[in-house]
């Protein structure tokens, strides 16, 4: 079943023109509605605030109003044409100083979510790692578009990261409506990885193609012996000319603190194409 539901967020101290452009072109294809979460600096971000007090705080207060309800109303424009261009129905949304848990929620009640590249080092003047609480809180099957990525090149040449865990089960089933409409897939095997992340079988590769060509996916396997994971996987993806890659993430809560697997690591910080990932 197709998702009938996008949520598309955007940074406001970030491009976001091709990714919006993106998840349009996403829900056009699958008649969904689009969602914008359109995601304002906080004023706690901007230079010097901090030490800003009395009529100034005031004053300051102001502007960063006004400054956020201007750049709310360009964007929303170009999203309200674009969505009538498509014919998509769509639904706009303001964050404004929400903490992380309130913009994951945003995710929850949506199929799919598109978000930022991953930052391991963000900027201050970004809310939050975006893509992190995303994928590791709301859920949800959630796609990172880098901020170049052209519209309209997506989805068509797929590598799939298979390794038969639970999380790349979860991502296979969750980027389906992707595999069954692409040129070509491909599913990499990565054997012998040192820090136990993947585990290698001679035949659960198999297994997934058959199961992948049942639904009309033209899929091959690819069995690579030896290797990290992650540079494998970006590896394999360039060598296809992918314009996407699937895969599970990994990771768990240390503290406040996620630790990401290195495979999922290496991959979210480095990849330069669009990469579903399912937790």
């Amino acid at each position: 079943m197709l998702p009938k539901d996008i949520v598309v967020f955007l940074e406001e101290a970030r491009p976001y023109d091709r990714r919006l452009a993106i998840a349009a072109d996403i829900a056009a294809c699958w008649d969904a509605c689009l969602i914008a979460v359109f995601v304002a600096t906080p004023l706690r971000a901007m230079p010097h605030a901090y030490a800003v007090a009395g009529p100034a705080m005031r004053a300051l207060l102001e502007q960063h109003r006004v400054r956020v309800r201007d750049a709310e109303t360009q964007v929303r424009e170009r999203f309200e044409a674009m969505a009538r261009a498509r014919g998509i129905s769509a639904e706009w949304r303001l964050s404004e100083s929400e903490v992380a848990e309130e913009l994951m929620l945003h995710a929850r009640y949506a199929g799919l979510a598109l978000v930022p590249p991953f930052e391991s080092s963000p900027e201050p003047s970004m809310t939050v790692r975006m893509a992190e609480h995303v994928i590791f809180g709301s859920g949800r099957p959630t796609i990172l578009i880098p901020d170049e990525w052209p519209a309209g090149r997506i989805g068509r040449r797929i590598v799939v990261g298979w390794n038969a865990s639970r999380e790349a089960t979860r991502a296979v089933g969750d980027a389906l409506p992707f595999l069954a409409q692409a040129e070509a897939v491909k599913v990499v095997c990565v054997c012998d990885e040192p820090d136990g992340e993947l585990e290698c079988r001679e035949d659960f590769g198999a297994d997934l193609c058959r199961h992948l060509a049942r639904y009309g996916v033209q899929v091959t396997l690819e069995q690579v012996d030896g290797g990290k994971v992650g540079p494998v996987l970006l590896e394999q993806a360039r060598a296809f000319h992918a314009d996407m890659l699937v895969m599970g993430a990994y990771g768990h809560t240390r503290l406040t603190r996620l630790v990401l697997g290195s495979a999922t690591r290496t991959v979210l910080c480095q990849a330069s194409i669009p990469v579903l990932v399912s937790r």
